[in-house]
């Protein structure tokens, strides 16, 4: 018997070949070449601080000699990364839905937790654009000055300088309402940093009834003394490989309970030694709007409706810290699977080498609960716990290797996002449209795609009724 096999048209082959093609060209990407790229630039950034640190060997160790502190100079020689507070955090995140339907989930998390007087010496001038002039005219320089310009310009660029070209703290990531202008100087607005704006936005919706700006302002200032200056912790995602998304980012302002007013790295996180939180503000995002809002949580300020410290137990060895709880009122939508009418229960610990948060959801009291003293129902339940990866001799190698395992961690974050909406899409759970009517593309496309999921589901949804009746 004679088989008359029927010829491969070519244009299908083509674009089968073009697909394998394509494939093996985005494993290539992310497998190889992205990795080697990353390890190859961490690499030069720790030959880079090394060389800078030999530049300056001479200087520190007359330095050291003068000020008696000739084992912190060794301590530095041997790990320069050791007396920076900027660290990796790892753990995992978790989302529980309790009603209407109960969704839950849990997924691995790194945070990047900066702090924000550490910024422009790791990242360099490109945290703040405003710092940038790029407008100056060159002038003719004497040998002298050139060398100091040169010094200079190394400088600027920042010690994770060329690792931080592919992950990045940058202003025009976070506050983008211009939360904490109008606290400042209305002539310097432009060159506002984080610290200052975050200061300047407590001083404002606590109407004023905390000032941190002059501890900002006065830090370096011996002759005031009356108090010790704040420190600002960024919890956050960087910018990887160009592109920066953040559900939420927190910054602690954080008092010193140890003698030294300075909050450092490695001795205290040896010390085991606690944090007192001053305040905190959440900077919340939202999926696909692209929005952004923030929450200041202090007992004074207006977003918190009660607030309470409860002292850490004596007898929990485990996680030393105080639990800072704040309620406040959801003003900002951020689940396209929540209406607006709940109320928040954020509960905060810390200590030096670990952060952990819980949020509660709860449906806002009608008459009949507030007089019965009634909280209301749970709906939603949320959290991370995250601990600190202390700042090895190699630390440039540590952050390479954490974006080499996840190269597009922000971009992840989206896809575990629009995963675990289309689980609950398919729980049945309704779609709440933008209270504001806010409309993007991706907004648009989604509202396009399931306008005939819902159609059909109500018409099974019908079907059911009538065979019950």
């Amino acid at each position: 018997m004679i088989s008359h096999e029927h010829p491969t048209h070519p244009a299908a082959l083509l674009v089968t070949w073009l697909i394998l093609f394509l494939t093996f060209l985005l494993i290539l990407l992310f497998i190889v070449l992205l990795p080697l790229y990353t390890l190859i630039l961490a690499s030069i950034t720790i030959i880079r601080q090394k060389l800078r640190s030999i530049e300056d060997n001479s200087t520190d160790i007359h330095d050291a000699k003068l000020s008696n502190k000739s084992n912190s100079y060794v301590d530095y020689a041997q790990n320069p990364w050791g007396n920076i507070a900027t660290s990796l955090y790892r753990g995992s995140v978790f989302h529980i839905r309790h009603k209407p339907t109960i969704h839950s989930f849990s997924y691995p998390l790194f945070f990047s937790v900066v702090d924000l007087d550490e910024a422009t010496e790791l990242f360099g001038d490109n945290v703040h654009s405003g710092t940038n002039n790029t407008c100056a005219k060159p002038s003719v320089k004497s040998e002298p000055e050139t060398k100091r310009a040169h010094v200079s310009e190394e400088n600027n660029k920042g010690r994770l300088w060329p690792l931080s070209t592919l992950m990045m703290l940058r202003d025009e990531d976070h506050l983008k309402n211009g939360e904490g202008l109008s606290g400042g100087d209305s002539s310097n607005q432009s060159l506002l940093s984080l610290k200052e704006r975050i200061t300047n936005l407590l001083y404002e919706r606590t109407h004023g009834k905390v000032d941190l700006r002059l501890h900002l302002h006065d830090e370096h200032d011996e002759s005031r003394t009356h108090e010790p200056a704040r420190q600002v912790l960024l919890v956050t995602h960087l910018m990887y490989y160009g592109y920066c998304f953040n559900p939420v980012s927190l910054y602690y302002i954080l008092r010193s309970t140890n003698s030294s007013d300075e909050i450092s790295s490695d001795n205290d996180l040896n010390q085991d030694s606690l944090v007192e939180i001053e305040a905190i503000v959440v900077e919340v995002s939202n999926t696909p709007w692209n929005e952004m809002s923030v929450y200041v949580l202090h007992p004074d300020s207006v977003d918190v409706t009660e607030s309470q410290v409860t002292e850490c137990p004596g007898d929990n060895k485990s996680f030393r810290s105080p639990a800072y709880r704040y309620k406040f009122r959801k003003n900002f939508h951020v689940s396209p699977f929540m209406t607006m009418d709940y109320n928040y229960d954020w509960t905060f610990r810390m200590t030096r080498d670990r952060i952990q948060v819980s949020a509660k959801m709860i449906r806002q009291q009608s008459d009949e609960q507030r007089m019965n003293n009634d909280e209301g129902a749970l709906f939603f339940t949320a959290g991370f716990d995250i601990r600190r990866t202390p700042a090895r001799k190699f630390y440039p190698l540590q952050l390479a290797m954490i974006i080499c395992r996840y190269p597009i961690y922000c971009f992840i974050i989206q896809i575990w996002i629009h995963y675990e909406a289309m689980k609950l899409l398919i729980k049945g759970v309704q779609f709440i449209p933008h209270p504001e009517g806010s409309e993007t593309m991706a907004s648009r496309m989604i509202a396009a795609v399931m306008r005939p999921v819902f159609a059909v589901k109500e018409m099974f949804d019908d079907r059911l009724k009538r065979k019950s009746a």
